[in-house]
């Protein structure tokens, strides 16, 4: 896991924030069920600890599944739609031409507009100067990291922290000492999922219960004035913002070699 940078002066105004993004897609018919139940999951999390999701949407999975992606953008929690390609595609495999045309068809199947949050699909990045082009403002690197956002072909990269899948039942301590780790450095912390990697032979109730504390922790660590919980567009506009027009944000540079945590 990569450790910083840490800015020596904080141009935003809050100490520590988390985000949470969840990677709508379902490469797999044998996974159709496990998503839609793994939404339904999350989405009864996210409304009961009032948790805003930057939910990263497939295109063609979600018209496949146009009853989740409806639950998604009807729920009362102020979620934030993102982009994950219409196909599913590989950014390193494809052409700036195929990916552009890919990325639109997504923007026009969800019917979102000016999308500003982007995942690539496996996290293989390329393409920047076409996202930038698109007028897309943030997305998730492929590295985990505690630390402050960085920046890559203009766009913000809210690095993530930690994954959560099957394997993660019971872990809820370690995902809230990342997060007090996250406040203690006044950094990001970026929880990211797949709704049927949450999934557990069928069933939603054992990372459900995991989640529900974790959850319940971040809500916490905000009503404390700890941490403020937001989706990855807003912590891009909070940036953009303190960076000031027409600026570099020099707070959070482009960092080639961060520090390795031990």
């Amino acid at each position: 896991m990569d450790f910083g940078p840490f800015p020596a002066r904080d141009p935003l105004d809050f100490a520590a924030a988390s985000c949470v993004s969840v990677d709508f897609d379902v490469t797999e018919q044998s996974r159709f069920d496990d998503n839609r139940m793994g939404t339904m999951a999350l989405l009864r999390l996210a409304d009961r600890h009032e948790i805003p999701i930057t939910w990263a949407m497939c295109g063609r999975s979600a018209e496949e599944d146009v009853n989740s992606y409806s639950a998604i953008v009807d729920s009362s929690t102020r979620h934030e739609i993102g982009v994950h390609t219409y196909s599913h595609l590989d950014a390193t495999a494809s052409t700036a031409e195929e990916f552009r045309a890919d990325v639109q068809k997504c923007v026009q199947t969800l019917r979102v507009r000016s999308p500003q949050t982007f995942v690539f699909p496996w996290n293989r990045e390329a393409h920047f100067d076409v996202l930038s082009e698109l007028g897309f403002r943030v997305y998730r690197g492929a590295n985990r990291a505690i630390g402050r956002p960085v920046q890559r072909g203009g766009l913000w990269n809210i690095r993530p922290v930690y994954y959560v899948d099957a394997k993660s039942e019971g872990a809820q301590s370690l995902m809230k000492s990342y997060v007090d780790l996250c406040i203690k450095r006044r950094s990001i912390f970026h929880l990211w999922l797949h709704p049927w990697s949450i999934m557990i032979r069928g069933r939603a109730e054992p990372m459900s219960d995991t989640l529900d504390e974790v959850f319940a922790y971040m809500h916490r660590k905000k009503t404390e004035g700890k941490m403020d919980l937001l989706t990855m567009g807003e912590l891009a506009n909070r940036l953009d913002q303190a960076s000031g027009p027409g600026e570099s944000p020099k707070a959070f540079p482009q960092v080639a070699n961060p520090q390795s945590a031990s």
